[in-house]
């Protein structure tokens, strides 16, 4: 094996490595993806998403495709940090019925955000609470799985986008 060949073996195996304990699952580590609560879901340390889960509300005189028979309501919580100034730029929510069908889906960009609530700053101390309600059932059954991504970014325009499962039962 030549030199080369060494060196690249060598520096593939500590970036493996490096990448490997940037995954880790282990409770007692710091560096690694955070767990998702069963009580509060956290989307990252300054959202929670709220109720861990939710039951479908029935929508009258509904009508497919139109308008859809179900609702689920949820709310995001920003918390601030004390230190970063985040805008929230995105809202994409997708149902996915039990047997894995996928539904509706639904994004809110920043424009549909300011219309709903005014303006889209997340605090930097404090909180903030943002209700949702999102339209289904015209696909598949009322209970499954609801996917929030929730996109925020910095006044650079940095984004970070953060994902939770909140179970429809």
């Amino acid at each position: 094996m030549s030199l080369r060949c060494k060196s690249l073996t060598a520096t593939l195996f500590l970036i493996g490595a490096l990448l490997s304990y940037g995954c880790d699952t282990n409770d007692t580590t710091v560096i690694g993806p955070s767990r998702i609560g069963t009580t509060a879901p956290f989307v990252n340390r300054s959202v929670q998403v709220r109720p861990s889960f939710t039951d479908p509300t029935a929508v009258p005189g509904a009508f497919c495709p139109a308008v859809q028979p179900f609702l689920a309501p949820f709310s995001l919580t920003f918390e601030g940090d004390g230190r970063s100034d985040l805008l929230l730029s995105r809202v994409h929510m997708q149902f996915t019925d039990r047997v894995g069908i996928a539904g509706e889906s639904l994004t809110l960009d920043r424009l549909d955000l300011q219309r709903r609530f005014g303006s889209t700053a997340l605090p930097v101390s404090g909180t903030r609470t943002l209700p949702f309600a999102f339209p289904f059932g015209c696909v598949g059954s009322p209970t499954g799985t609801l996917t929030v991504v929730v996109f925020t970014a910095d006044s650079l325009r940095h984004e970070n986008s953060n994902r939770v499962l909140i179970p429809i039962r």
